[in-house]
């Protein structure tokens, strides 16, 4: 067994540092993952920059949510003891399974939820890491190790599909706008395409290289707000109706306005994205009242949706081999997150290797 574990620790905004870590010790319930690849979420980067919200200075925190590895070690009271030696994807939500909210099917709401990469719990940015065993999920030997972490915003769309849902029935055969072609975004766009088929998806994407990998993954309808107003882009295409769901990812200030404007009377707005002011979601009460629009809020992801990301990734039924654009070493985490900040050199979803 490994004696070291080096990790790239989080202290404060623009402050990342690699350090020698102990390794990670086993409870009889849990796995030992060797980390093999993570993708840095535009969220960590957002939190790299600005701070965490509502987290005390000085709290230092692994981050990396989006994991994958190899399972290397398993707890004395791990039921599936074939896990070791098997790639896995890890969920990195851990839910008590015993609330309210976990017992109603709904563990991204449960009462003591924690999260990977936020305090005090840390990610996969560091070569070994511990996770419960329900929190593994086995990936067929034959899928790239780099594509593993994708799981999680897969997961993420999965989730706001059916949240939507919930709402309008179906998305099938109706108009949805995605503000914001990001790799969640991108990922959000191909889910809608390939298992509900709705009649036309709008992306609103100001930086053209993503504008041109939305076109590379399917998009007809792509919208350059920098180039076209998309309010009146989309009210000219759907003969001044608007959108029946308009999905917000982006988390940007403006972002939200926009979504509200194309959504038709009695349509909905998803709030997907995570803004770095937290306090307040800038959608005008006149807006959002004359219109009488339906707004909801993705949590995260429902861990139910775990399996599935898995397969859609492993099957290829969704594509997401092109949005990984940049490899980095562990060593290099800082460079990679400042690119990441600055829409620097066509990067979309940038991936870490701890043993590199």
């Amino acid at each position: 067994m490994p004696l070291e574990n080096r990790a790239a620790v989080l202290y404060g905004p623009k402050d990342i540092r690699i350090e020698e870590r102990e390794m990670p010790v086993l409870s009889p319930d849990e796995v030992l993952i060797k980390s093999t690849d993570a993708c840095i979420c535009a969220t960590e980067v957002k939190y790299w920059h600005h701070g965490m919200p509502g987290i005390s200075f000085g709290t230092k925190v692994i981050q990396g949510h989006e994991l994958g590895g190899v399972v290397i070690d398993a707890g004395n009271k791990v039921k599936n003891k074939n896990l070791v030696g098997k790639k896995a994807a890890v969920d990195p939500s851990l839910w008590c399974g015993v609330c309210d909210m976990c017992k109603a099917g709904a563990s991204n709401l449960c009462r003591k939820l924690q999260f990977m990469s936020l305090p005090p719990v840390d990610g996969g940015n560091q070569q070994f890491y511990k996770v419960p065993e329900k929190n593994v999920h086995i990936v067929p030997s034959e899928v790239p190790s780099e594509l593993i972490p994708l799981t999680e915003p897969v997961s993420i769309g999965i989730s706001t599909i059916s949240d939507a849902e919930h709402i309008v029935n179906t998305i099938s055969g109706k108009n949805i706008a995605i503000v914001g072609a990001g790799s969640q975004g991108l990922i959000l766009m191909q889910i809608a395409a390939k298992i509900r088929e709705p009649e036309r998806i709008f992306i609103v994407e100001p930086l053209e290289y993503r504008c041109n990998l939305a076109r590379k993954l399917g998009a007809k309808e792509v919208i350059n707000p920098y180039k076209d107003n998309p309010v009146e882009k989309v009210m000219d295409i759907t003969n001044g109706v608007g959108v029946d769901v308009a999905f917000e990812v982006s988390g940007e200030i403006n972002a939200h306005q926009t979504c509200a404007e194309l959504a038709k009377p009695g349509g909905t707005v998803v709030i997907v994205g995570i803004p770095v002011d937290q306090e307040y979601i800038p959608i005008k009460s006149t807006t959002a009242r004359r219109s009488g629009l339906n707004l909801t809020f993705i949590r995260r992801f429902n861990p139910k949706d775990f399996p599935e990301a898995v397969d859609m990734i492993a099957s290829g039924r969704i594509e997401v081999d092109s949005l990984i654009t940049h490899h980095f070493p562990l060593d290099k985490i800082t460079p990679a997150f400042k690119m990441l900040y600055e829409y620097s050199d066509g990067m979309v979803k940038a991936i870490i290797h701890p043993h590199e």
